[in-house]
């Protein structure tokens, strides 16, 4: 059975809150207990619940973690690719992308171009025509100055494409990842190892990787077409060949690599460990000074370290046993096409500069059929990738998704009311009990832990204006998770939590003492949850660590209500004479008093 009891507290919520009235005393069920003591100026809101612990992080199992077969990583390379070229800077994006496709034809023409000028280079080489060898040397030259310009406009278009990707993606990924809280559900849940390296790693890596590959494969089709008429023209068995030695190396790579991919996602994660623990001896510099700890990280250091190397060494032997194979494929082809048409040479069917023509034909299109053997290590590299990226895109998608009634019934629900007051005060200054405006409603709070453990249960209480509200218990009771679940970083369990809050404009109290009419309305508008609507209301919180951000000084005075608004204004009241002046009501506007 459960009394609600109704206590009054200050517009701004802390993590120490101080009750000032008793009204009624409640106790619930699970072995927990709300007690409300009464003291001459004060009471106090004792909590005792059961002990709660942190939740372990998830077994590792990345060890034993299998590849993501060919149709899950192309659903996650589709779902991940294909926002850009439907956002708002799709027309830029996919004029410069036609603008790559173009130049990339052109270099396939030119490649072409080469094949024909080298059959009739050697020609004349072979027949010690002086006058040809000279003529089809410059026209060599011509082609050179005219065409290396065109590779390179066509690498700098395509890097230039990666880097507009990459910068929207960025974008993208960092709102997705700081919305609805969603980089502390994972930091706290444990959901995904190294977000910040997918972020600034993965991205870099699939854009430029997954453009390289896009025009890889567009120009091999390309070419496909282009020689293979050629080399079809010049000895129909050769192309046959050349089919059989391309189907055969891949089979035989792909059977040999099997293992890369899940050892490059490894090998990802290893290493964003390692970084990681640097990272934190940077940033926890002092306190392992004080304890001596150095000698403790340099183990748990080199432990991370091993781990890495030992992944490293076994992706080393994979790769190595994979080159043992494609270096002897890549060289064979050398004179596998000559050995093919020299019986056709020494017959005199065909002249010498055919047989230079026909192995550079052979050489284009047996790259183009074995994409799959010069590329796998990196294919393998590029899938690990986009498996972390697609992981990652998942746990965003989870997070920021539209909950459905199911969902919401099943945690904790925060919300925030929109209030109108005016306020009226008695002839003494001070205002009447039934004008306090109600800033906090708790019903039937349940909060769990994400196994389903109980902290508190059923808890109902009622917060007013003016009052203040101290939570006590011995550690490991609850307390901070209470908060976190007013402050809506934790949703397991169930009930409701309303905060309400004031328009902008009536955040400040009246400071005349003549009015005596008085007035409280609640329009009962649900005005969300977010983030920025709980600052710019005059909601705040303080952690129990401190924080200092990135930034100036007056970033660090206004955070979290800091804006790019905020230095010009500083710069505005510079020009005019005048100077800022902050308080807990008017900081976030940046109120600008004159001197």
């Amino acid at each position: 059975m459960v009394t609600q009891a109704k206590l009054v507290v200050e517009p701004h919520f802390s993590c120490g809150i101080t009750v000032s009235t008793l009204e009624s005393s409640l106790k619930f069920g699970h072995r927990s207990s709300l007690k409300f003591h009464s003291f001459t100026t004060r009471r106090r809101l004792s909590l005792a619940a059961e002990a709660a612990t942190t939740p372990p992080a998830p077994t590792n199992q990345d060890e034993q973690r299998k590849p993501p077969d060919l149709q899950t990583l192309t659903g996650r390379f589709w779902k991940i690719a294909v926002p850009y070229w439907s956002s708002d800077d799709k027309v830029q994006a996919r004029l410069q992308l036609a603008a790559v496709f173009a130049l990339t034809l052109g270099t396939t023409g030119i490649s072409v171009g080469f094949n024909f000028l080298g059959r009739d280079f050697y020609n004349a080489l072979a027949n010690k025509d002086q006058e040809q060898f000279t003529k089809q040397l410059l026209y060599y030259l011509a082609a050179f100055a005219g065409g290396i310009p065109i590779f390179v406009l066509r690498d700098y278009a395509r890097e230039k494409l990666a880097l507009r990707w990459r910068s929207w993606m960025t974008s993208y990924y960092m709102e997705r990842y700081l919305k609805n809280k969603t980089f502390y559900k994972i930091q706290s849940q444990s959901t995904i190892d190294n977000p910040d390296q997918r972020i600034v790693d993965d991205l870099s890596s699939f854009t430029g990787t997954a453009l390289s590959f896009s025009l890889t494969l567009f120009n091999a089709a390309i070419d496909l077409i282009s020689f293979s008429n050629i080399l079809y023209g010049i000895y129909p068995p050769l192309f046959i060949v050349l089919l059989a030695y391309s189907l055969g190396g891949t089979a035989i790579s792909v059977f040999l690599g099997r293992g890369l991919v899940g050892l490059n996602f490894l090998q990802e994660k290893k290493e964003a460990d390692f970084r990681y623990g640097l990272v934190r001896v940077r940033e926890n510099a002092e306190s392992i000074a004080f304890y001596g700890g150095e000698e403790n990280e340099m183990q748990l250091l080199l432990s991370r370290f091993k781990s890495a190397f030992e992944n490293l060494n076994q992706l080393l032997i994979s790769s190595r046993n994979l080159e043992f194979f494609t270096n002897g494929y890549r060289y064979l082809i050398q004179i596998l096409p000559a050995a093919v048409v020299a019986p056709m040479y020494f017959s005199g069917k065909i002249e010498f500069g055919v047989v230079n023509q026909s192995a550079s034909a052979f050489n284009h299109i047996l790259g183009d059929f074995s994409l799959i053997v010069y590329q796998f290590q990196a294919i393998s590299a590029f899938s690990a990738v986009i498996d972390r990226l697609g992981e990652f895109d998942d746990i965003l998608d989870s997070s920021n998704r539209k909950k459905g009634d199911h969902d919401l019934n099943e945690e904790i629900q925060l919300s925030f009311c929109l209030i109108s007051c005016s306020y009226g005060l008695q002839s003494n200054g001070s205002m009447p009990l039934s004008s306090r405006v109600k800033l906090l409603d708790v019903e039937q709070l349940t909060v769990q832990t994400p196994s389903k453990a109980t902290l508190i249960k059923d808890l109902s209480f009622e917060i007013y204006e003016k009052d203040h509200l101290l939570v006590t218990g011995p550690s490991g009771s609850g307390k901070t998770s209470l908060l976190r679940a007013v402050a809506g970083l934790w949703n397991f369990g169930s009930g409701a939590i309303t905060i309400y809050v004031r328009p902008r404009g009536e955040l400040d109290m009246p400071h005349s003492p003549d009015v005596i009419s008085s007035q409280v309305t609640s329009t009962n508008e649900i005005i969300g949850d977010s983030t920025e609507r709980r600052n710019s209301e005059g909601v705040i919180f303080l952690p129990q660590k401190p924080y200092m951000v990135l930034g100036t000084l007056r970033q660090q005075l206004l955070y979290p209500t800091w804006t790019e608004d905020s230095d010009n204004v500083v710069d505005d009241a510079k020009q005019s004479d005048c100077v800022l002046k902050f308080s807990p009501t008017n900081a976030h506007r940046g109120c600008k008093v004159c001197k």
